[in-house]
């Protein structure tokens, strides 16, 4: 999946997990928390592999349960101990990531590609490494039916996050305000 298709997924996922057990939408700050879990396992994976070459492929060492639950439990009681609402949406996130990136490979009956669940321990394939750094990978996508359907999703989701109030729009809209200089009128 694409950066914005994990995201739309988790928040889909958090948003339906919020409304079931606290009977709302998601709230601030657990949304950037969530946000945050859904592009963890590719933010250290991605630029280890791809950048660094140092793990075999971007889905290994952070796409691994094994190392996903520890760093999950981690975020979870810093955050509990900073009295910070957020460690329950990063964790929906971070297992939302996995479940988008397996959908495909047990759609295609291809249970060997997800020997990465469970690295070190299974081995994954060598990966393929992009010939261009990752941000221009990112920005230079092929068109495919896939990142089509990951961009509609993205779109749809992000009605999905107007109607449930925009969690977290104002906060951060305050929050740059602070940052930025105001012009002398």
């Amino acid at each position: 999946m694409w950066p914005w298709g994990h995201l739309a997924f988790g928040y889909v996922v958090y948003s339906l997990v919020s409304r079931l057990t606290r009977g709302r939408a998601p709230a601030w700050p657990a949304v950037l928390f969530l946000a945050l879990g859904t592009q963890a396992p590719d933010l250290v994976d991605k630029p280890l592999a791809w950048t660094l070459s140092v793990l075999p492929n971007g889905r290994s060492f952070a796409h691994s349960l094994i190392f996903g639950t520890v760093l999950v439990g981690l975020v979870v009681v810093v955050l509990r101990r900073l009295d910070i609402d957020g460690g329950g949406a990063f964790a929906v996130g971070y297992y939302s990531h996995l479940v988008g990136d397996v959908l495909i490979p047990l759609a295609n009956g291809e249970f060997r590609k997800l020997g990465f669940l469970l690295w070190p321990v299974l081995s994954v394939p060598e990966g393929h490494t992009p010939s261009v750094g990752i941000i221009r990978y990112i920005l230079t996508p092929d068109l495919t039916v896939r990142y089509l359907f990951e961009m509609g999703l993205a779109g749809v989701v992000g009605l999905w996050w107007l109607l449930d109030g925009a969690p977290g729009a104002a906060e951060l809209w305050r929050a740059a305000r602070r940052r930025v200089p105001r012009l002398p009128t």
